[in-house]
C-alpha cells in the first residue's frame, strides 16, 4: 500500500544513526522534528511529551529542534524527517485539501502529500469527491476518506484547535466568527480600531521570506497577508456561502456541471491605479495553468479553457466539479497581468512590492522587522482602519507585555499557552474563540523504514497523549484531535472512525505492535519476524 524508501539499515535521515544500540535487528532511530521553544512554546513542549511517549512505547525517536523555515524545509522539501507537528487547517470546504494531502500523485517536493502516503484504492475517491456536486454522496464519500486515513494514520489530529484572537480590548472590537480564523477578509473587513493613528497593529515570531503570492508555502503567516491583499472571484462568508457582496464577481452561473460564468465587478481597479479587466483574470488562470504553479495544483488541474465575453469570463472544466466556489472559486488570487506576464518562472520569482486589488494594499516591508499594509479606499469592501503593522517578535512574553500596553493591539494567530492563561483575564484583554478548520497534526513519513507499516503508525498514534497535552500545556483551550474532519464541519465529519489509545496508549500500542508480529526487547520495537 504505502512507498518504500529503501532506507533499510539506515534511519534516513543522514545522520548515521540508524540500527539503534541492541542486536542491530530494532527499527531505526527516528528524528522528530521540533520548533524553537520561544518559536510556540506550547507546540514545542507537547514534541517533546510525544517524544517522550515514542520512546516509552520502543521507537527510539529523537526530538531535534530547528527554526521554523529550516523545519518546514527538511519536511516539505526534503522529506529529513520521521514525525512532524505543526498547526494546520482544512479551510472552508472539508474535502479540498484532501487530495493534496494524501494523493499518490502529490508527493513530490512541494507537492503538498509530504508524509509519502500511497493508497491507489483511495486515489479516485480523493479526487471524484471534488466532482460530486450531490451533497450527501460527497459526505458519504468523504467519510469513506476519513475512515481510510483514520486507518492508515500518516497523518492524525493530536488537538483540535478552535479559531482564537487575542486583542487589546480597548482599541479593538467587531470581530466575526469564521470557520477558517479572523484573518479572513469578511472579519477583517467589519473589525473597529480606537486609536489616534487608527492602526492594526499585530506581530509574528519570525520574518516573512517572500510576498509572492504565487511563490510561497502556504503558511499562515503569509496568507493572512495575500488573503487582504488579493481579491477572488468568489467569497465565502461566515455562514459558508458564496457571497457576492465580498468577491470579486458580482454574479455567477453554472450552465452545465463542467462549466463556471462569472460576471466580473466593474470599475475596480488595481492598487497602481489600471483597470482590473476579465483579461486579468483569463491571464491570471492560463499563467497558473501554464507554469504549473504548485501551491494551485489542485485546481489548475481541473479546467482546460477560459474565454472573455464583455465583463463574463467562463472556464470550462475537463471532468464535473462539485463545489465549485469552495474548492475553485475561492481559492486562486487574481493577480495583474500588467505586473506578472514579464515573469517567466513565477513560482521563483522576487516580489518585494506586490500590487493587488484587494481591502488593503502594501506600505513597507523592512524585512526581519516589520510589514506594512495601509487602507486601499477604493475597494467595495473597504477595511475599517488606516493601517495594518505587523512587527516580527519571536519572544510571546515581550509580545503579551507590548499587547497589554496598547503597543500592539491584537494577535492574528494568538498561540493557546501559559501567557493566553495567564493574561486572558487582565481587564484591557480580550479573547474571542470560535470552533476551528485545524488541527495539530502528527504526521510519520512513510518513506522510513518501519513507519511505511502502518501497524508501527497506529501504535505511534495510541501513544499519543492527548489528553496531557490538552490538559497541561494546552489549559483545555483546545479539544482532543481523533479524526482529520473535526466536528467544526458537521455532518462532513464522520462519527464512526475508531478513537485511538482511550485507556493505556502505551500498552495497546505495543499491542498492536506484538499483533502485527513485532517483539519488544530492552524496550525497544525489534524489526518484524526477528525474534523468531
Amino acid at each position: 500500500m504505502t512507498a518504500l524508501a529503501g532506507c533499510s539499515g539506515s534511519d534516513g535521515d543522514g545522520n548515521g544513526n540508524g540500527g539503534g544500540s541492541g542486536s542491530g535487528n530494532e527499527l531505526p532511530q527516528y528524528s522528530y522534528l521540533n520548533n524553537p521553544a520561544n518559536y510556540n512554546p506550547a507546540r514545542h513542549d507537547a514534541i517533546n511529551l510525544i517524544g517522550d511517549q515514542l520512546n516509552n512505547l520502543g521507537l527510539n525517536t529523537k526530538v531535534q529542534v530547528f527554526e521554523w523555515g529550516t523545519l518546514y524545509t527538511k519536511i516539505t522539501d526534503e522529506f529529513n524527517y520521521s514525525f512532524a507537528t505543526w498547526s494546520r487547517g482544512l479551510g472552508i470546504d472539508p474535502g479540498r485539501r484532501m487530495a493534496e494531502q494524501f494523493h499518490s500523485s502529490n508527493t513530490g517536493k512541494g507537492g503538498g502529500n509530504f508524509t509519502g502516503y500511497t493508497n491507489k484504492d483511495l486515489d479516485p475517491t480523493l479526487m471524484k469527491q471534488l466532482q460530486e456536486a450531490d451533497e450527501q454522496k460527497r459526505i458519504d464519500m468523504l467519510h469513506e476518506i476519513q475512515a481510510t486515513i483514520n486507518e492508515d494514520v500518516p497523518m492524525h489530529p493530536i488537538v483540535q484547535m478552535p479559531n482564537i484572537v487575542a486583542f487589546n480590548n480597548q482599541q479593538v472590537s467587531g470581530w466575526t466568527d469564521h470557520l477558517v480564523g479572523y484573518y479572513h477578509m469578511e472579519p477583517m473587513t467589519n473589525v473597529e480600531v480606537n486609536n489616534s493613528a487608527n492602526e492594526l497593529r499585530g506581530s509574528w515570531a519570525e520574518t516573512l521570506g517572500t510576498l509572492s503570492v504565487l511563490g510561497y508555502n502556504n503558511e499562515t503567516k503569509l496568507f493572512h497577508q495575500f488573503e487582504m491583499l488579493y481579491d477572488k472571484l468568489v467569497r465565502i462568508n461566515s455562514e459558508l456561502e458564496p457571497d457576492p457582496e465580498l468577491s470579486l464577481a458580482t454574479d455567477w452561473e453554472r450552465p452545465d456541471d463542467t462549466t463556471v460564468r462569472y460576471k466580473l465587478r466593474e470599475g475596480h481597479k488595481w492598487h497602481d491605479g489600471e483597470d482590473l479587466t476579465p483579461e486579468d483574470v483569463k491571464f491570471t488562470l492560463e499563467y497558473i495553468k501554464e507554469n504549473e504553479i504548485p501551491l494551485y495544483s489542485t485546481q489548475w488541474e481541473m479546467y482546460d479553457s477560459v474565454s472573455v465575453d464583455g465583463q463574463w469570463i467562463t472556464v470550462k472544466f475537463s471532468d464535473p466539479v462539485g463545489p465549485v466556489h469552495k474548492v475553485f472559486s475561492n481559492q486562486i488570487p487574481i493577480v495583474p497581468q500588467h505586473k506578472w506576464e514579464s515573469r517567466s518562472n513565477p513560482a521563483q520569482a522576487s516580489v518585494n512590492e506586490p500590487v493587488g486589488s484587494g481591502p488593503l494594499q502594501f506600505d513597507y516591508w523592512e524585512k526581519g522587522s516589520e510589514l506594512s499594509l495601509t487602507k486601499y479606499e477604493d475597494h467595495w469592501r473597504p477595511v475599517k482602519f488606516d493601517r495594518r503593522i505587523w512587527r516580527i517578535i519571536p519572544e510571546s512574553s515581550t509580545v503579551w507585555s507590548l499587547l497589554k500596553q496598547g503597543e500592539l493591539n491584537y494577535l492574528p494567530y494568538t498561540r493557546i499557552g501559559k501567557q493566553l492563561n495567564d493574561n486572558q483575564d487582565a481587564g484591557n484583554i480580550g479573547v474571542k474563540s470560535a470552533p476551528g478548520d485545524g488541527w495539530w497534526h502528527f504526521s510519520q513519513n512513510t518513506r522510513k523504514e518501519g513507519l511505511d507499516d502502518k501497524a508501527v503508525r497506529q501504535a505511534a498514534v495510541h501513544a499519543l497523549p492527548k489528553q496531557a497535552i490538552n490538559q497541561q500545556i494546552m489549559y483545555g483551550f483546545a479539544e482532543e484531535g481523533w479524526n482529520l474532519i473535526g466536528e467544526s464541519f458537521g455532518k462532513f465529519s464522520n462519527p464512526d472512525v475508531p478513537k485511538y489509545q482511550e485507556q493505556d496508549g502505551i500498552a495497546a500500542g505495543q499491542q498492536v505492535l506484538e499483533d502485527a508480529g513485532y517483539s519488544i526487547e530492552n524496550g525497544r520495537v525489534q524489526a518484524k519476524g526477528s525474534s523468531e
